[in-house]
């Protein structure tokens, strides 16, 4: 499956020139669509929800030679998903994410506003620094170090913006081209999530990696905590929305932190029919806090059309309404599964106490999320001037909804992959 990417990504090399003659848009069209047909061919319905979306963020807007960045942003996401379904090498999972931070800096500096470059600068450095730690913490760890495990946890945590490690992500967000990080949020943040799922994959009962997934454990229980109270003082939609993604990255390192940590208990969880295994259960958490966020996400930026998301909403949008009722996770919307699938997770586990714990801990931070998410639903709801709904957040409230209706289906399919 690989090599059709591969010839994919060669053509675009070889279409750059065009960019000059051509409007990107066309060209970030086209490959999203040979991506859909690849997933679909593949049957990885997950790989055809995130194509989706990046076809809509190019359709919604004229996004000149930038278009090359998103199709080769959508490239990358493609490579990741398709590295763990496959079970491939993850050094060419980790070229993927190399290659998806070079494509959304240029998105998120497209406006080539001063605050643009800033988010996008900051966005480049911290990302790159995770990038050099994951790297470097993986050679280690496979020639048998284990601080190599702790370096790659350092660098998710650069990536994926978690606590402490998370100031880039709220200037990225707040600064940033909206479109570009509407593409950070459904393409760059999926793809280091399916990164994380194949370190994860490699790593899982190697000796001493429970010391690991604790320190992991305590870090994301943290920072869900520090992100959802911070969210609680953000005034501005795109900071809403950054320190919204801190504590939904937090939830998915937290169900691979719990595995790693206590490993397998032989034990088996059914829902809905499925007997699911807590390797399992935790990856279809990552999943779906990857999908969910990023659809989501996608939608409330994709609609912004001011230079920057801090400058405010163009006008009302009641599909995204949808979108922010996903993120607070409001059943039976597509944000809420993630949520009680990690529930699930951790009442696998036979020790009562720990499970009180953590439960308690995951709605007790829901629930400190309730204030702000409402913020942003005022600020969506009742922006001043017209309607401002578009293809983007049509598209993204509507596969919101469905799958999150669907969820049985969804469960089945994904699984299907696993």
């Amino acid at each position: 499956m690989t090599g059709l990417l591969v010839y994919l990504a060669v053509a675009l090399i070889l279409a750059m020139p065009l960019v000059l003659r051509v409007d990107g848009r066309y060209l970030a069209i086209a490959t999203s669509l040979a991506l859909l047909a690849h997933f679909a061919g593949a049957q990885l319905p997950l790989g055809l929800v995130v194509m989706a979306v990046a076809l809509t963020l190019a359709l919604d807007r004229p996004l000149g030679p930038f278009g090359l960045a998103l199709a080769f942003a959508a490239l990358a996401t493609a490579l990741a998903i398709i590295i763990y379904y496959a079970g491939g090498p993850t050094i060419y999972a980790l070229v993927a994410l190399a290659l998806v931070t070079a494509a959304i800096y240029g998105m998120l500096a497209m406006g080539r506003v001063r605050e643009n470059v800033e988010g996008a600068v900051k966005y480049l450095v911290f990302s790159g620094i995770g990038k050099v730690l994951i790297v470097t913490g993986y050679m280690l760890a496979l020639c048998g170090w284990l601080q190599g495990l702790y370096m790659v946890l350092l660098g998710f945590m650069f990536e994926l913006g978690i606590v402490p490690c998370h100031a880039w992500m709220v200037d990225a967000y707040a600064l940033g081209s909206p479109g570009g990080v509407a593409a950070l949020a459904a393409l760059s943040k999926v793809t280091a999530l399916f990164v994380l799922l194949s370190v994860f994959r490699d790593f899982a009962g190697t000796p001493g990696a429970g010391s690991v997934g604790l320190v992991a454990l305590i870090v994301s229980l943290a920072s869900m905590l520090v992100a959802n109270i911070a969210g609680l003082a953000a005034r501005t939609l795109g900071r809403i929305m950054a320190y919204s993604s801190i504590a939904h990255m937090s939830y998915a390192l937290a169900a691979v932190a719990l595995v790693w940590w206590l490993g397998d208990p032989g034990g088996r969880v059914e829902f809905l029919g499925a007997r699911l295994g807590v390797a399992d259960l935790a990856a279809l958490v990552v999943m779906l806090e990857a999908l969910s966020a990023g659809l989501a996400k996608a939608g409330v930026f994709g609609y912004l059309t001011a230079a920057f998301a801090d400058a405010g909403a163009p006008g009302r949008s009641a599909l995204n309404t949808l979108n922010v009722l996903s993120l607070l996770g409001l059943p039976p919307l597509l944000g809420f599964w993630p949520k009680l699938f990690l529930v699930l997770l951790i009442v696998a586990y036979p020790s009562l106490p720990l499970a009180v714990f953590l439960v308690s801990w995951v709605v007790l931070n829901s629930a400190a999320a309730t204030p702000y998410y409402l913020r942003a639903l005022r600020m969506v709801a009742e922006a001043p001037g017209r309607v401002a709904d578009n293809f983007t957040s049509a598209c993204t409230a509507a596969l919101s909804t469905a799958l999150g209706i669907a969820m049985p289906l969804t469960v089945s399919a994904l699984l299907a992959g696993l």
